[in-house]
């Protein structure tokens, strides 16, 4: 069915374009600038520059520069890093000032013809810093800058380019999959960010993205968007060349739903040289198929990481350390769905029958690739 090679449609922001530059303020304004400096070293030509230079070994790329025949062909594949998400927090803690950038997007491989959704990959990066002043606003836009353009595995470009190594088109009638929603209960979100803290939605959507994102990679699992310009069914955003789309996005034949019910920190340890404190996260994570509102899991997870501080460090954010808290919850519990071993989440999991879910749970991720 899925015969065509692929064209590249390089790099887009997710939603109504007019207000691309207050959604995505930092992001709206680099790729202004490098469009206005050199067309050719655009986000979206950087974008494809990168895609094609990666490996891709169950994907055909349609040759560089190639034009799309919408006539002669059933379906005309093409392949995009949709920005959803950008987020910057700056925090006056003791005697720094803590910053925490966040971008979150889809590597969406669509088919332009029936406007549908044919592959999606969520890839998200963050970046934490501090400074004795207060960050310019020229020094959030170059963390911005950094986060999208560095070639390690922090940079979104990067991300993208793995998803697609790893990508596969899928068989007539595979199911697909899809985050529902996170949800953070009042004494969760009390540890967010202070740009967060007053957003419970953008609170959700940082989590879902987050937990869909180390899916996609520990896995290699396709889910749905859930992303910002994706509601109502259709997910909603502008190509390079002034294309408009709008693709059809329906509910996915297995859900996701994540819910952060608290964080904790516990002191265990201090000596001269610092103190070691373990940061905890708990909450719930359910697998199911809303068709048949049958469960394959369903279990509350609480997950720790130690951190050690040093003794002649006064300020201390905590938000960092439980992020690694959050973000190791998602790897392990995916690793489990894997084939990697069960030890971690028989003891992380309070559900007795875990085992048995995850074993459920892994026949079902199986079949969607």
């Amino acid at each position: 069915m899925w015969a065509q090679a692929i064209t590249f449609a390089g790099f887009s922001f997710a939603g109504d374009y007019a207000t691309v530059g207050e959604r995505f303020p930092n992001a709206a304004r680099i790729e202004k600038a490098m469009k206005a400096a050199d067309p050719a070293q655009s986000l979206s030509r950087i974008t494809i520059e990168r895609a094609y230079a990666a490996e891709h070994p169950a994907l055909e790329y349609a040759p560089r520069d190639t034009l799309i025949n919408l006539k002669s062909a059933d379906q005309a594949l093409m392949a995009v890093l949709v920005l959803t998400g950008e987020t910057v927090s700056t925090e006056h803690i003791g005697n720094y000032y803590k910053t925490f950038v966040s971008l979150r997007a889809d590597t969406l491989i669509f088919d332009y013809k029936s406007k549908s959704v044919v592959r999606s990959y969520p890839v998200s990066v963050v970046v934490f810093d501090a400074s004795a002043q207060p960050p310019t606003p020229a020094m959030v836009e170059n963390y911005v800058k950094d986060l999208l353009l560095r070639t390690d595995n922090g940079g979104l470009l990067t991300q993208f380019t793995r998803r697609l190594a790893a990508a596969r088109l899928p068989a007539p009638g595979t199911k697909t999959i899809q985050v529902r929603h996170a949800k953070l209960t009042p004494e969760a979100m009390s540890v967010m960010p202070a740009a967060i803290r007053g957003n419970p939605e953008l609170a959700g959507q940082m989590v879902s993205d987050a937990f869909g994102s180390i899916l996609t990679a520990r896995l290699g699992v396709s889910l749905l968007p859930t992303g910002m310009g994706h509601a109502l069914g259709s997910m909603s955003f502008r190509l390079d060349n002034g294309d408009a789309l709008d693709l059809k996005v329906g509910e996915g034949d297995y859900l996701f739903d994540v819910a952060l019910n608290k964080f904790a920190k516990i002191k265990t340890g201090e000596n001269n040289v610092g103190a070691s404190y373990v940061y905890g996260v708990y909450g719930n994570i359910r697998f199911f198929e809303p068709a048949l509102n049958t469960d394959f899991v369903h279990s509350d997870l609480k997950n720790g990481e130690v951190k050690v501080v040093p003794a002649n460090q006064l300020d201390l954010d905590d938000f960092p350390a439980y992020e690694a808290a959050l973000r190791g919850l998602f790897l392990k519990f995916s690793d489990a769905l894997g084939q990697g071993d069960l030890k971690w989440i028989t003891t992380a999991a309070a559900a007795k029958d875990i085992t048995k879910q995850v074993e459920a749970s892994r026949a079902i991720l199986k079949a969607t690739k």
